[in-house]
């Protein structure tokens, strides 16, 4: 059987934790965008760059993926890779990004050797805080101060000076009376936000052994098409459906943490074993909340003002895909293109693949708030042709971990769950903005998506719950992505 075409390789574009880049890189990347005589250029963003070898795996991935989709008419096509101080823990299950070798106690959790490495490799000015997490997290000692060192070198881990330039991209919203910048998980008591932690994970797990790995997506008495009565905003301006059975009653409820403080009931019913391993996620989503902040940064001050270098001298359609981690980079980017000072330069399409930011970060007004609205409110404007959100009730990292994490100090959710408040958009799709009924994967290849500035597409089907501790939310190589990513640029 013949080979499909394949796309025309053209490197990739490379940041460094603060945004910079070498402007003669860059040259050369343009030259080669110019001289390889492309029509339509997908710029790939995503999260797992623990190292050149782990990158390149899951470029290859997406590779594939668009070359299946598109065959024989790849032949001007072009990729072009984003890399970035990014990082998966190497037991998520992201293409190519695998533990070299077993490394566990007894069965339970541990930061490997080759997790470790990654974890100095991208944050290089926290070593010694990496150490001390590391070695707790491995060791889990019985000491009642554990935890509270544990606490303490997370918070190091996370700070950054105010004057620092990622200290303003930890919010996907703005304009607030109030702005909050510091989540919830660092400054409430360390137990109760490893019993958090270890409580949802459990709950996905119990409805994966419940479900045979697929949870109900809606109650039985409640129509697909409908929304459930958790929202905040006026339904009508409601984009996509909320999910009437979440994977976890945790983030299904309204308030903050189930019982602050270090007598908190369901602290003190945890075992030893239970809360260490609550610990574990913890870690993980502080890494995250860092890697979310860096990714903002980069997307706004690096890859937007170089995205319209790309365009330079060239007839060439950009279409900025972003996964995950990647999907905050690439939303961010738009701002960058607002402020490039470059000549005024849109994307021919934005394709946000399980995004993880808020579902509010297009929204013109936000929940519960007398101001305010998403940080890249009106940025839509700056994308031709659709705006494309997939999302998936199954991704349960997205559904239940994600809300837990991005939970701001000071706030609440008193009127609304917390999955509401601070959902993400790979979950739920864009909330807050006009736009009609999502659209499932399986109809998206043959629907005309530019009718409307946004386009939620239903994902359930192929990103659904595993094993991994993010749930199935690297889940998005299936040939229905393919497809989408090719209908977005059919035109």
């Amino acid at each position: 059987m013949p080979q499909p075409t394949a796309l025309h390789d053209l490197g990739a574009l490379r940041f460094g934790s603060r945004a910079q880049f070498d402007p003669a890189h860059l040259r050369g990347v343009r030259e080669a965008v110019r001289d390889s005589g492309v029509r339509d250029l997908y710029v790939i963003v995503h999260g797992a760059h623990n190292d050149a070898a782990a990158g390149d795996a899951v470029d290859d991935a997406f590779r594939r993926l668009l070359t299946e989709a598109w065959g024989d008419d790849a032949h001007d096509l072009g990729f072009l890779g984003v890399r970035w101080p990014s990082l998966c823990f190497r037991d998520e299950g992201a293409p190519g990004v695998t533990e070299p070798a077993a490394d566990d106690r007894d069965g339970r959790s541990v930061i490997t050797r080759a997790t470790a490495d990654d974890l100095h490799r991208q944050l290089p000015d926290s070593a010694d805080s990496l150490d001390e997490i590391i070695d707790l997290l491995n060791e889990r000692p019985e000491r009642g101060t554990a935890f509270d060192d544990f606490g303490s070198a997370l918070r190091r881990l996370a700070e950054v000076p105010l004057q620092d330039p990622a200290a303003g991209f930890a919010s996907d919203t703005e304009g607030e009376v109030l702005p909050q910048a510091d989540p919830l998980m660092l400054f409430e008591d360390t137990r109760t936000m490893c019993a958090e932690f270890a409580g949802a994970s459990a709950d996905v797990r119990s409805s994966l052994k419940a479900e045979a790995g697929v949870p109900h997506r809606y109650e039985n008495d409640v129509d697909e098409t409908s929304v459930s009565d958790n929202g905040t905003l006026l339904e009508d301006q409601a984009a996509g459906p909320r999910p009437a059975r979440p994977l976890s009653d945790s983030v299904n409820r309204t308030g903050m943490v189930a019982a602050g403080g270090p007598l908190g009931e369901a602290a003190r019913a945890m075992d030893h074993a239970e809360l260490w391993a609550g610990a574990h996620e913890l870690f993980r989503q502080v890494v995250r909340h860092v890697l979310r902040r860096r990714a903002g940064l980069i997307g706004e001050a690096g890859l937007g003002p170089c995205l319209p270098a790309l365009a330079e001298g060239a007839e060439v359609r950009l279409h900025l895909v972003g996964h995950g981690l990647g999907a905050r980079l690439a939303g961010f980017a738009l701002r960058g293109l607002e402020t490039s000072g470059a000549d005024p330069v849109t994307l021919a399409s934005l394709t946000l693949l399980q995004g993880e930011l808020s579902h509010f970060a297009f929204a013109d007004s936000l929940p519960q708030q007398v101001s305010g609205h998403g940080a890249l409110w009106e940025r839509q404007r700056l994308v031709q042709g659709p705006l494309i959100c997939t999302f998936s009730h199954l991704d349960a990292h997205l559904g239940v971990l994600y809300p837990l994490s991005a939970q701001m100090i000071g706030d609440s959710a008193e009127l609304a769950t917390s999955a509401r408040k601070w959902g993400a958009l790979g979950f739920d799709g864009i909330q807050g903005v006009d736009g009609p009924s999502p659209v499932a994967l399986k109809d998206a290849a043959t629907q005309d998506l530019w009718e409307v500035p946004y386009v939620n597409v239903d994902a359930s089907d192929v990103v659904r719950c595993d094993e991994t501790p993010l749930g199935g939310h690297h889940h998005v190589f299936h040939p229905e992505i393919g497809r989408l990513l090719r209908r977005v640029a059919e035109r």
